[in-house]
């Protein structure tokens, strides 16, 4: 079982400067509020961001691409690395001719979550995130539990820059979504 870490108000001593310095670019960690947190994928992780970018692809507009992980920064400084994101495809096409450390989020349509059960950074991706990438102005924000029955939970942008919990699907039930594209699938499709 991974460590458990509490982010107060605290800011942490470390920065962007400090995450590049790391091997291969801070690959492997998150900048969590001046705080560097390593990544803990695993195989059942990975296979479940893999099966839901192929499931988005052929759903997202031609304005948008599927990436993930991909370093977001958000306004605090703190680099996120979203297991699966929607990019618009003109801001990357120009973050990547300007050779960009990351997006921002406003860059980002939808920034979804694979969380573990006992990975450690159940507050970081329930808490944390929901309220940093609302704030950098993520419109969607899904988060999907790898629990014994998956769960998939969605959240969308309101215009006081909070989110709302839109939709909670879990197991074999279909996840059928308008926005931000039409898409439908079962949260267990991603474990299977």
């Amino acid at each position: 079982m991974s460590v458990a870490y509490d982010y107060s108000s605290d800011r942490g001593p470390n920065t962007i400067t400090d995450l590049d310095a790391l091997p291969e670019e801070g690959k492997g960690y998150e900048l969590v509020h001046g705080w560097l947190i390593p990544l803990s994928p695993s195989v059942v992780h990975d296979e479940a961001a893999e099966q839901l970018r192929e499931i988005l692809q052929p759903c997202v507009p031609e304005a948008y691409l599927v990436r993930g992980p991909w370093d977001v920064r958000m306004p605090d400084d703190s680099i996120y690395k979203p297991d699966v994101a929607v990019l618009d495809r003109a801001a990357h096409r120009a973050a990547r001719q300007e050779d960009r450390r990351a997006l921002t989020g406003r860059d980002v349509l939808l920034a979804a979550e694979i969380q573990r059960p006992g990975s450690g950074s159940w507050n970081v991706v329930h808490r944390t995130k929901v309220r940093d990438y609302a704030l950098a102005g993520i419109a969607h924000y899904w988060i999907v539990d790898l629990t014994e029955v998956p769960v998939l939970t969605v959240y969308s942008l309101g215009s006081d820059s909070k989110y709302t919990r839109t939709h909670r699907v879990a197991g074999d039930d279909v996840a059928e979504l308008e926005e931000p594209f039409p898409v439908k699938f079962a949260p267990s499709s991603l474990t299977g």
